[in-house]
């Protein structure tokens, strides 16, 4: 063999192999216990849930299957219902047929209900396991529309890309995605700001 297609065959090795890493990154889906992935990129794309609608979008546009994007439920605010409208869309149901009879607004039922005050009556956690999350915000959307606005959607730094050009800021149709500085921005004023231009990923 002589050096040029030695010199070949290694770049197609190495290539094949990059390929490989990539897809494997892409379609593998996270372990429960998954911990967060410290990343050296500058810049991250993430949801701003004011402009956030719940299309659905982002379950189906992140080029990751399942979805970098997440639902989350800010315990702050959280109401700890009985009966949560993100969790059960028969909100009418008696307390004590919600686990057995209750109709799951989630399609993969990622939504969990723990009791941690004790009865049928008493308070209850509601988080969404991400490892069975699909990202279709079906449980922010009912949240946001009848319950305490608690929900929310969210891109997982460490289930990101971190595509130059991300596919659920381009497919979502209220400009809700935003590539945003990993840290504050120094204006060299003493202040630190997210001007629009890092937003937007122009900065450099």
């Amino acid at each position: 063999m002589n050096r040029r297609k030695m010199l070949r065959y290694a770049g197609e090795l190495l290539g094949a192999g990059s390929l490989g890493a990539m897809a494997w990154r892409i379609f593998s889906s996270p372990s429960e216990d998954a911990e967060f992935i410290a990343q050296s990129r500058r810049f991250a794309w993430q949801i701003d849930p004011d402009k956030c609608r719940s299309c659905g979008l982002c379950a189906t546009a992140c080029v990751r299957k399942p979805s970098a994007a997440k639902a989350v439920n800010d315990q702050k605010k959280c109401s700890n219902c009985v009966v949560c409208y993100g969790h059960i869309s028969d909100s009418h149901i008696a307390s004590e047929k919600i686990d057995s009879e209750g109709q799951r607004v989630c399609p993969v039922d990622a939504v969990k209900r723990t009791n941690f005050s004790g009865g049928a009556d008493g308070m209850f956690l509601y988080e969404q396991h991400h490892d069975e999350c699909i990202g279709c915000a079906k449980c922010v959307k009912r949240c946001n529309e009848h319950g305490s606005a608690s929900m929310f959607m969210i891109i997982r730094p460490d289930l990101c890309l971190g595509c130059n050009e991300c596919a659920i800021a381009t497919a979502c149709p209220h400009n809700a995605v935003l590539r945003i500085p990993r840290e504050s921005v120094d204006n060299y004023r003493g202040d630190y700001w997210f001007d629009q231009t890092y937003l937007m990923g122009g900065g450099a």
